[in-house]
């Protein structure tokens, strides 16, 4: 006996139509995890000013595989495709965040290095 069968007439169809449109707005909403979470690491790299004003060309280049995962995602919904530029995205926020620091140090060493008066 299925769910429908408790219904009776108009209440049948109207029973029908909200299953539907709840398993329509279900589908509607598919996400990817891997995505998700480059998108989360990249807005919180964004809002690092050390980041921002020491490694901008490596994060920008994370921006960049972001926004090539987001398309890929929205037009064919590859999950394995947008899972590895996913994790390319992860891998370069790395590389600026490490580059930041490591840039931040050597200016850091100059500091210290410079003749004092």
């Amino acid at each position: 006996m299925g769910l429908l069968a408790l219904f009776e007439g108009p209440q049948r169809t109207r029973a029908a139509l909200l299953i539907l449109a709840a398993l329509a707005i279900g589908c509607g909403a598919v996400r990817n995890p891997a995505l998700e979470s480059a998108r989360d690491s990249y807005q919180k790299a964004r809002q690092d000013p050390v980041i921002v004003r020491h490694a901008a060309v490596a994060l920008d280049r994370a921006g960049q595989a972001l926004q090539e995962a987001d398309r890929l995602w929205t037009k064919e919904q590859d999950a394995t495709e947008v899972d590895h530029l996913a994790y390319i995205v992860e891998k370069r926020i790395e590389i600026a965040r490490v580059t930041a620091q490591r840039r931040v140090a050597a200016d850091e060493i100059q500091q210290f290095r410079a003749p004092r008066p």
